[in-house]
């Protein structure tokens, strides 16, 4: 039996198609739920194994980007009862924009990430790829997504402040990480924050990583590092089936 992964276009996210890639010999069926379709309800996620978002482009105004308040039951419901839900973002995080404004904060009793900074890492020479905003992982903590699993490249990076339920760090940066904030370009050092984490609610799963560019087919996405087999084992582990 595939796989199946529905993909959100409808709250304007940025990764559009979800990648090819291999399952070994499983199978995965990917549908969408397009930019003028929706809303999401229950119905339309009963029967897939995994809801992914890949990167919404939040915006103070406007509702093209915000969940609904049926749309978050659905969501929660969905994962509630078993399935997988993978989200992604990227640089610029939520955008500084609040949770009573319909930012992706309001997934956190699933994903465990109260916010998603809105800025870039930058990271340190033993720790990129070619340029500071790779961020380059070979230091992966053991969990079933990790299996097999030696390098990582997430370019064009955000952090997460997390909360303290049912949340696991599964990939953090290093100490000499620095931060630049979108806001007024200014740079800090933030040191070790957590930029993928995986959470469980109820019956479900969570993964959510605070890059999106790595599941895009060039260099320094897709085809590097270990990243094939870290999206197979996000979809298998979410799945229920690592």
């Amino acid at each position: 039996m595939p796989y199946s992964i529905i993909v959100d276009l409808s709250h304007r996210e940025q990764i559009e198609e979800f990648p090819d890639f291999s399952l070994g010999d499983d199978e995965y069926e990917v549908e969408y739920i397009d930019k003028n379709e929706g809303p999401i309800d229950y119905d339309l996620l009963e029967d897939y194994d995994v809801l992914f978002i890949g990167n919404i482009q939040q915006t103070k105004d406007g509702k093209d980007d915000k969940f609904t308040k049926d749309e978050l039951l659905a969501i929660k419901r969905y994962v509630g009862e078993g399935g997988g839900l993978f989200l992604t973002t990227g640089e610029g995080g939520d955008r500084d924009v609040p949770m009573k404004m319909g930012s992706i904060r309001v997934l956190y009793k699933m994903t465990g990430v109260r916010r998603f900074w809105n800025g870039i890492i930058q990271e340190s020479p033993s720790h990129f790829l070619v340029n500071k905003q790779n961020v380059l992982i070979n230091d992966l903590f053991i969990h079933p997504i990790t299996t097999g699993i030696t390098e990582v490249v997430l370019p064009n990076c955000t952090f997460f402040t997390i909360t303290e339920e049912e949340v696991e760090d599964i990939i953090v940066t290093s100490e000499k990480a620095e931060f630049k904030y979108l806001v007024d370009d200014d740079i800090e050092s933030i040191g070790i924050v957590p930029i993928c984490v995986v959470s469980e609610f109820f019956s479900g799963r969570c993964v959510t990583i605070g890059s999106s560019d790595w599941l895009i087919e060039d260099d320094f996405g897709l085809d590097a590092g270990d990243n094939i087999p870290f999206l197979s084992n996000i979809i298998k582990w979410l799945s229920f089936e690592i």
